[in-house]
């Protein structure tokens, strides 16, 4: 066998284990973004323990928790505040620093009232809210979660 031969079939093979690789690599990241949007994985966490047993209980259960917590305008807004939510619930998690009393934050609310108006629209078209801009956890803060606010977070001993 000459050497060209040798090196035109370790090149196939190269190519082969990278292409391999490759769709190994996709197949992993697509399942992967598509399991982290579930109520299941959200609700794997200490601190989200009382978030997912309340939603179980809400008229709700059937929507994930990205499609109220995180923005739907297009993907690479959503992967945005996906990614950046996520550093910080795992930062927090990790450190194990979670408050008794979970916040949602100024933008987190945001998101949340854009996404009660994409699915609500119709309902709320004709009053106050149907221009956007409110806060519906102000009078609906209790839909999903319930109202308890004692529970959730992480409890150190």
């Amino acid at each position: 066998m000459d050497t060209s031969q040798y090196l035109n079939r370790n090149a196939l093979k190269l190519m082969a284990i990278g292409c391999a690789v490759t769709v190994a690599g996709i197949l992993f990241g697509v399942f992967g973004y598509a399991y982290a949007e579930t109520p299941q994985f959200c609700g794997s966490c200490h601190s989200m323990e009382q978030a997912y047993t309340s939603w179980q209980a809400s008229n709700h259960k059937q929507i994930e928790c990205a499609e109220c917590h995180l923005p739907n305008d297009n993907i690479v807004v959503k992967l945005a505040a996906k990614t950046q939510t996520g550093m910080n619930d795992v930062y927090h998690e990790v450190l194990r620093d979670y408050p008794a009393t979970i916040q949602v934050s100024t933008k987190g609310k945001s998101y949340i009232a854009d996404n009660c108006l994409r699915c609500h629209q119709s309902t709320v078209e004709k009053t106050g809210m149907g221009a956007g801009g409110q806060d519906c956890t102000q009078c609906h803060r209790g839909l999903v979660h319930g109202m308890n606010k004692s529970k959730g977070g992480i409890k150190v001993e």
